[in-house]
């Protein structure tokens, strides 16, 4: 089964719009790394992660002494990445997993190293086609999240929309 690792901004999308349960029982394995999940630090949304985790339902990738040190020479290499996103690079590397990022310098880097990458709507989609989510539900989750995240794909997230809605 494919894995999903997830960056800090996706997860708290989905938190945001009460669709993480949800989202992490789509037909993937979902994982995130222990430094994304040290960036997570509100209150609230550290809460809802760690339900999660507990629950078995988001694993969490501890990264050794080694991986660390190639985590740590990754950042050298690209200044404009945390040593977080660097850790989703380098885990989904080491598996040939599927990078979960709506960090532009994040998927960039993804991108360029030939790796698959998705973010939040990507999720949401997925949510509609496996039928966990309908689509006037996803329309009203999107619009939200566009609303409080200005930094979401405004074409792509446009673009789903109408699809969406020429469904409705």
């Amino acid at each position: 089964m494919i894995l999903l690792i997830h960056d800090a901004n996706v997860l708290i999308d989905l938190i945001s719009i009460d669709l993480l349960d949800l989202a992490l029982s789509l037909p993937f394995r979902m994982a995130t790394t222990d430094l994304v999940r040290r960036e997570i630090e509100d209150p609230g949304q550290a809460c809802a992660l760690a339900s999660c985790i507990e629950r078995g339902r988001l694993g969490i990738i501890n990264s050794t002494i080694q991986e660390m040190k190639a985590i740590a020479d990754s950042m050298e290499r690209c200044t404009r990445l945390s040593l977080a996103d660097c850790s989703v690079l380098y885990h989904a590397a080491k598996v040939n997993g599927i990078v979960i990022s709506g960090d532009g310098k994040l998927r960039k880097e993804a991108m360029a190293r030939h790796m698959e990458v998705h973010g939040t709507p990507w999720i949401l989609s997925q949510l509609v086609e496996s039928s966990g989510v309908s689509i006037s539900i996803a329309i009203e989750k999107l619009e939200r999240l566009m609303e409080m995240n200005p930094r979401l794909p405004h074409k792509e997230c446009q673009k789903l929309l109408d699809a969406w809605r020429s469904y409705n």
